[in-house]
């Protein structure tokens, strides 16, 4: 398209510049007459073969503006999407939680009835033989309730990773749109300043007054340098962008922490046939205030733990990778992940969600930022879009009420890796301590 418009500029030019300037019609000379008309057929020849590069030019920011408006109504709709799944995450942890408090009252009833005996004390403490099978058919269905209810607790978890790993996904569908639609308005701006150019130019060739000749000649000028000045506004943009994530990624140290286990603990008790309880120190419950402020004592889960009952059924954990993957390139998310790695879950969904997920895997989240070791959560369209942000806090300004932070945010011109001091309080959601 670019180079028709530049062949048709040229044609223009050369006829410009073959025939001699126009200063006026003479009547009696014939000469003057024949130049005249020579003039005009050759400008309407150009006029012609522009207005072909015009309607090109029209037809295609045509399409652009129909693809802009497919990709709005794609945005809406995806995001009506993930507040469907968002609610099914709240109702499914709930279940969660709620089995979690079953199982763990039936393991301090087991604890405090000392049922060490099991089946063979069931039997051989029966009065009768009657008796003795209606014990013994009582703990198996109690046995068998406790395996469907670990089978569900295995269901509802591997549903909540599911779920947002599918808002994640379309999360990254919003992102490439969103950037799509970003590169397709600079190509209109583009197309816009060449269509200028076009136009001008076959108006100033059929121009026969020397004053509009010079007007026309200094408005294509214009138009010329605006096309140019557009271009190497887009082509910088580009460049930045490119240069601003080709920059490493600053790499926190991580901080050591100590988590005792309690045998004592609420959750995860598993009761062998020997009457030995089994704490897992990684699912702790969850906590969150209307302050987003999580008072848990724990604030590192080991990754790949996992408990078992006396009959052998698992309940997984939450395993925490290294790989960034699991999130979308080149957002906020994919950014906390690279630098934190596995001290971040690898499901934690959008910005906004990861207070909530970090809180139900058992880290704690309060409202006091730590360099280095805690993560910032910003609300919707506080810093970033409606999805919320995430960043990592590098330093804290507490007497300035300000901090330090490195993230991956988009300020119009497509993501950028980067540090930014912002204040304390904009982080509304919290930090998680990692």
């Amino acid at each position: 398209m670019k180079k028709n418009i530049l062949s048709a500029i040229l044609m223009s030019t050369v006829i410009l510049s073959a025939v001699a300037p126009i200063s006026g019609v003479n009547a009696d000379t014939n000469s003057d007459i024949a130049k005249q008309d020579a003039t005009i057929s050759s400008a309407q020849s150009a006029q012609a073969q522009a207005q072909t590069q015009v309607d090109s030019i029209q037809a295609k920011i045509g399409s652009i503006q129909a693809k802009q408006a497919d990709l709005k109504n794609k945005m809406e709709k995806l995001k009506v999407e993930g507040k469907k799944l968002n609610t099914q995450v709240s109702t499914l942890r709930q279940n969660i939680n709620e089995r979690n408090s079953s199982l763990q009252a039936q393991a301090r009833s087991a604890q405090v009835n000392s049922s060490t005996t099991g089946y063979l004390d069931a039997v051989v403490n029966s009065k009768s033989l009657s008796d003795a099978i209606q014990k013994v058919t009582a703990m198996a269905t109690v046995t068998s309730a406790n395996k469907n209810m670990l089978d569900q607790q295995q269901k509802d978890i591997k549903s909540v990773q599911d779920k947002l790993a599918e808002n994640q996904k379309n999360d990254g569908i919003m992102v490439a749109a969103q950037n799509d639609l970003t590169k397709q308005t600079k190509d209109l701006a583009g197309q816009e300043a060449q269509l200028k150019v076009a136009q001008l130019n076959y108006q100033l060739t059929i121009t026969t007054a020397q004053d509009k000749k010079q007007e026309l000649q200094a408005q294509k000028a214009a138009a010329e340098k605006a096309a140019t000045e557009q271009a190497n506004k887009t082509k910088a943009a580009a460049e930045a962008v490119a240069k601003a994530n080709a920059a490493p990624i600053i790499q926190m140290p991580k901080t050591t922490e100590s988590s005792s286990v309690s045998t004592a603990s609420a959750e995860d008790m598993t009761v062998s046939s020997s009457s030995t309880t089994n704490v897992n120190p990684t699912t702790p419950s969850k906590n969150v205030s209307s302050t987003n402020t999580v008072t848990n004592t724990k604030s590192t889960p080991t990754p790949s733990s996992s408990s078992n009952n006396s009959s052998g059924y698992t309940i997984p954990s939450t395993h925490y990778g290294t790989n960034p993957g699991t999130y979308v390139a080149p957002t906020c998310t994919f950014y906390v992940k690279s630098v934190m790695g596995s001290r971040v879950g690898d499901y934690w969904g959008n910005g906004e969600d990861w207070a909530a997920s970090a809180s139900a895997d058992g880290f704690t989240v309060d409202n006091n930022p730590v360099a280095g070791s805690t993560v910032a959560v910003f609300g919707p369209n506080v810093r970033g879009g409606s999805y919320g942000h995430v960043a990592v806090v590098e330093s804290v300004n507490k007497a300035a009420g300000t901090m330090v932070i490195g993230e991956a945010i988009d300020l119009g011109n497509g993501y950028f890796n980067t540090t930014s001091t912002v204040k304390i309080s904009d982080a509304n959601y919290g930090f998680i301590h990692v």
